[in-house]
């Protein structure tokens, strides 16, 4: 053998090793993207149901505070019934500003019928909804029936849960049925 037909065979040789090297290296990088692929359609599901289950629960406590702030047969009551879904400073806004509460003696009630809330949720601890219902009050036997518009902002506190956290009558659409 000559030493040109040695040194093809030595090329040749570590063609072949390089060549299976990088055979070994593709299928091994390939393993590894199947199991990050995996891994991402499992942490995918994982935080998708955490935020659906998050986004549930901040829905559930809009509508249940809407429903106890809204519908009552007295103002007491009305209180009362709203306390467990708010914060302190939720609570507080509430209460009508330049305004007394309702005497014992004067007879209010309330109704909310067809509740469509609107959410935004601005980051995992805090969400807004725009809520848009039919509310009928009957104040000293007089009834009226308006569409009202309320904004809710709601507070993700550690062990407690979503709780309101600020109230807002954003208005009344007139002309609606």
């Amino acid at each position: 053998m000559g030493p040109n037909q040695k040194k093809n065979v030595i090329l040749l040789m570590i063609g072949f090793v390089a060549a299976a090297i990088v055979l070994v290296y593709v299928f091994n990088l390939r393993i590894q993207l199947q199991e990050v692929r995996a891994n991402q359609k499992h942490y995918e599901e994982k935080i998708s149901s955490l935020t659906s289950i998050q986004n549930t629960d901040a829905l559930v406590v809009n509508q249940a505070f809407l429903i106890n702030f809204f519908t009552y047969q007295t103002t007491a009551e009305r209180y009362q019934n709203i306390k467990p879904y708010m914060t302190d400073q939720g609570y507080k806004a509430t209460h009508p500003s330049s305004m007394e509460l309702p005497k014992p003696e004067q007879s209010v009630k309330s109704s909310l019928v067809g509740l469509k809330p609107f959410e935004y949720q601005s980051s995992k601890t805090e969400a807004e909804f725009i809520n848009e219902f039919k509310l009928s009050t009957d104040f000293n036997d007089v009834t009226s029936t308006d569409t009202v518009i309320v904004k809710t902002a709601l507070m993700y506190i550690k062990d407690q849960g979503w709780k309101i956290d600020d109230v807002e009558f954003v208005g009344q659409l007139t002309g609606r049925k």
